[in-house]
């Protein structure tokens, strides 16, 4: 009966009347059961009323109407919250709730009280207001979802009106008040729109005092001490292979041939756990970021330059200590044998992506500039194409999704936008790197060690049927005999699209389909990867993740002191450290794609009134979304289109009975409107915008 009463609750129907009349049971038990399920924080019951909801939690979204939405997670319904509800609410907070029923198709929701407040931080206009005849301070937000003025307490030296300021919030009964962390600048600085972004996500570039008063002792050398009782690896021939920006360099490899036909292969990854110490003020602000964050022309590192950038970076030509994952694999691809140690190297070469592509392709002049890896490139190609045909065998699923960087000038203007390359040499790094994470993360389950995983799990098979049907309408549809469509069907269907014009929108849609690789203390596999046993080992400089599994290698592998000890300690760890980067790692990517939709808008502002080619990339019951070939993307708005234009929703088109707009079409568009403080881009269909002209 317990159950039936949580099932009726979650269905919405949290009346005391209506739960004892669907039930038939008596008053007495029904009171009991409730007062129980209540105590136990599973229903809220608000006094005086005869109400009973179930609690959920949830962050909620602000619409500019007034309402809002509370979205609980992907695979549930969004909740439709009342404006009555949602004094001192805004967008992103966590929420208590319950659902109830209002006897129409929405789920409403009604809140309890805030969990969690979405803005810690603030970063606005810091104006002056006279009231009275007396001066208050406060910080008008730059946010358009938090759009509120916070009123400062203490104000600093130096400080003026009009000054970007960025501050950490306290909510006091209905008001917002603001401490004033920092003075960002002026509003016309360069760079400032990204700062600006960055600190709204509460990415700051500079570390605690006492992360820089730890780091001051840290040598920029190793030491003849650090060397001792080390792998000795400075003769052998290892480069770092990077992009050219690159600064920073925490993987170098090697490759050579063995004679019976295998390949040794060793990844070297920079020993950060060496000089992060556990629990330190350095260790503790590096799993407070969690991430490294590229934003356009700036990084936010996890770790203090002198680290990531000095000692920590295997630069050319000087000692560096690194733990190795040393593999020997089979002429078919196969994992024969492998070594985990500590070591110290000395890169031969800081190579680039564009240099050993130029090798591949066997320019003279860079073969004269590295005679001595011509052979170890051609090895390095070999084992990467037999490593990526075996994960291709095991159903591994390989998405060809763009990616756009851009050039800023001197002032931070955006003035060019160009595809990201991905040629051999980026994928030889990817395939090795891959099979030294999958390694580590074997060899740490076998022996039955704490491990934090690179988990993504099976598709939920609803969602991939409907996106493979919206597919199916190009004419690629799905050969399925089982109930489960297998890795092996979704890589049947991304072979079909290869013939098919702009096939990066259904990769893009495929992708979606995925779930979202998360970070975990239990070893679930990567569906994507088609591995059983994965994890990331090969990034410690950026990811604390890496930086964990590398501790965890020194303290239950390769040192052990009090094994039972420790592997319970980390075992209590872990989860909450999963959960923790796992979240970072979603706030990374949330910034990172604002600012690029900033740096798009900002782009297009230039552009307002001119004709581009598109294709249609998505289409909602709103309108029409069309990509650019320099990745902008932009809403046609179906209120622009001319003529009787509706939305089948079946087929996932706009059609009048004559034309129909579906994914896919090539488009000409006209930018009609671009805001880069919105990041929103506006385009009409051309033909649409002449009848304006007209």
């Amino acid at each position: 009966m317990r159950n039936k009463i949580i099932e009726l609750t979650k269905q919405g129907i949290t009346d005391y009347a209506e739960i004892q009349s669907i039930l038939r049971i008596s008053k007495k038990k029904l009171s009991s059961i409730l007062e129980e399920l209540v105590e136990n924080n599973i229903l809220y019951h608000p006094k005086g009323t005869h109400f009973y909801g179930f609690i959920k939690i949830g962050k909620i979204q602000i619409k500019s109407a007034g309402y809002g939405f509370i979205t609980v997670d992907e695979e549930e319904e969004d909740y439709f919250v009342k404006e009555d509800y949602l004094s001192n609410l805004y967008t992103d907070d966590i929420v208590l709730f319950y659902p109830y029923s209002s006897g129409h198709r929405l789920l409403n929701a009604a809140i309890i009280r805030v969990e969690k407040r979405g803005h810690e931080f603030i970063i606005g206009s810091y104006k002056k207001r006279v009231r009275k005849g007396k001066e208050k301070y406060y910080i008008e937000s730059y946010n358009p979802n938090f759009s509120v003025k916070a009123l400062v307490k203490k104000t600093l030296p130096d400080i003026e009106e009009g000054m970007i300021v960025y501050g950490r919030l306290s909510y006091v009964g209905t008001a917002i008040e603001a401490e004033i962390i920092e003075i960002v600048g002026h509003k016309d600085d360069p760079g400032i729109e990204i700062s600006q972004i960055a600190l709204e996500y509460g990415f700051q570039t500079e570390f605690p005092k006492e992360v820089y008063e730890e780091i001051h002792s840290i040598k920029d050398y190793v030491t003849e001490e650090e060397a001792l009782n080390r792998r000795d690896f400075r003769n052998e021939l290892i480069i770092t292979i990077d992009g050219d920006d690159s600064k920073d360099f925490d993987d170098a490899i090697q490759v050579k041939k063995n004679e019976d036909g295998s390949f040794l292969l060793g990844v070297y990854i920079a020993d950060v756990a060496h000089y992060v110490k556990e629990h330190s003020p350095l260790d503790k602000e590096a799993l407070k970021r969690g991430t490294s964050v590229y934003l356009a022309d700036r990084v936010i590192p996890m770790l203090p330059h002198k680290l990531s950038n000095g000692i920590c970076s295997l630069n050319e030509g000087v000692d560096r200590l690194v733990l190795a994952c040393l593999m020997t694999i089979s002429k078919e691809g196969k994992l024969l044998n492998y070594d985990i140690c500590e070591g110290i190297i000395s890169s031969r070469h800081r190579m680039t992506y564009r240099k050993v592509n130029a090798l591949l392709r066997k320019e003279e002049s860079i073969e004269q500039t590295y005679p001595d890896l011509v052979a170890p490139v051609a090895l390095m190609k070999d084992l990467s194409s037999i490593l990526r045909k075996k994960r291709k065998k095991m159903g591994a699923l390989e998405f060809d999704v763009p990616e756009y960087k851009f050039k800023l000038s001197s002032t931070g203007e955006p003035y060019e936008i160009y595809p990201v390359e991905r040629d051999t040499a980026e994928r030889i790094i990817e395939d090795f790197m891959l099979m030294a994470n999958e390694t580590i993360a074997y060899h740490m389950n076998i022996m039955q060690l704490p491990c934090i995983y690179r988990v993504h799990e099976k598709p939920d098979q609803d969602k991939l049927l409907e996106t493979l049907k919206e597919i199916s309408q190009i004419g690629i549809s799905l050969d399925q005999k089982q109930k489960k469509v297998t890795a092996y069907q979704i890589q049947n269907i991304i072979q079909a699209l290869e013939e098919v014009p702009h096939k990066e929108i259904y990769h893009q849609i495929l992708l979606r389909s995925m779930m979202k690789a998360r970070y975990s203390s239990s070893c679930l596999g990567h569906y994507g990867l088609a591995m059983q046993y994965y994890c990331h080992f090969t990034s410690p400089i950026r990811r604390y993740p890496d930086l964990m599994v590398h501790r965890l290698i020194k303290n239950t592998l390769l040192y052990p002191k009090n094994l039972e000890k420790d592997i319970k300690k980390y075992e209590e760890q872990l989860p909450e450290i999963a959960l923790r980067t796992s979240s970072s790692e979603r706030l990374a990517i949330d910034c990172e794609r604002e600012v690029n939709d900033m740096l798009y808008a900002w782009y297009m502002e230039k552009h307002l009134h001119s004709v581009f080619q598109g294709v249609i990339t998505s289409i909602t019951s709103f309108g029409i979304f069309v990509t650019l070939e320099n990745g902008v993307e932009g809403l046609v708005n179906k209120e622009t289109l001319h003529g009787f234009f509706e939305y089948q929703e079946a087929t996932n088109c706009y059609s009048d009975g004559k034309t129909e707009y579906r994914i896919g079409n090539e488009v000409e568009i006209v930018v009609v409107g671009a805001d880069r403080r919105t990041q929103r881009v506006d385009f009409m269909l051309q033909n649409d915008y002449n009848l304006l002209e007209d």
